[in-house]
């Protein structure tokens, strides 16, 4: 039986997963020995929209799936996977009308992010979150400053200057995570079968997990949609 957890461990309740659908698909071989994990990620946002209304009418409720540029501030992973070496890469979050973008990153560790300032004025990025703790300083426009990341965690990033600013950096010691594409679709490779967690992880959310057993040699489909509280 699944089980849905939120980041406390508690079950789930109901409005906060619209629906999510853990399938095995048994005619999809994979490599001997490990599995292919695939799915998609939809991100549903109540939003309160004013209708034309008369006297004997009132403004109605509707719900709406999120802006795709939503979808970026997703990470799917691995919960707890065994650890593993993987080669550090570059990722960049930029700074462009009092906005980090984007606004959520996942690399590896040893990996190295940079901050371009975009704007006309200055920014000073800075984290004061446990895996790694880091003051850039005041930098002006066309400068780039750039951190690296030696532990895995969450890490989040803000401004200084624009307290409305933030983004997150999220390290993994293994390779089995992925930010979903414009579609929400997703793929996990070579994922070490097994009782595993798969967790979809939202900047405002936080996690979503489900706890599926995946079998060697077969693939597997795990999808997310996931509400997100009104603004």
């Amino acid at each position: 039986m699944l089980r849905v957890t939120n980041a406390l461990g508690r079950l789930a309740p109901a409005a906060l997963l619209v629906a999510l659908l853990v399938a095995l698909s048994p005619d999809v071989p994979t490599a001997q020995g490990v599995v292919t994990v695939r799915g998609r990620v939809t991100i549903g946002i109540p939003v309160s929209t004013q209708r034309p209304v008369n006297t004997y009418s009132r403004a109605a409720r509707e719900v709406t799936l999120a802006p795709v540029s939503e979808l970026r501030n997703v990470v799917v992973y691995l919960k707890d996977g065994p650890r593993i070496d993987v080669a550090p890469t570059r990722a960049e979050i930029r700074q462009v009308n009092e906005t980090f973008i984007p606004r959520a990153v996942a690399v590896t560790v040893g990996s190295e992010v940079s901050f371009p300032n975009g704007d006309p004025f200055y920014h000073n990025v800075f984290s004061l979150s446990r895996p790694r703790t880091f003051d850039l300083g005041r930098y002006p426009t066309g400068q780039t400053r750039t951190v690296r990341f030696d532990k895995p965690g969450l890490i989040k990033v803000f401004c200084q200057i624009h307290s409305h600013m933030s983004a997150s950096v999220m390290v993994f010691d293994h390779p089995w995570f992925a930010v979903p594409d414009g579609e929400g679709r997703f793929e996990l490779n070579d994922v070490p079968p097994g009782a595993r967690s798969l967790v979809a992880w939202h900047e405002r959310l936080g996690e979503t997990a489900v706890s599926v057993r995946l079998d060697a040699g077969r693939a597997s489909t795990v999808d997310f949609v996931l509400p997100v509280p009104q603004q």
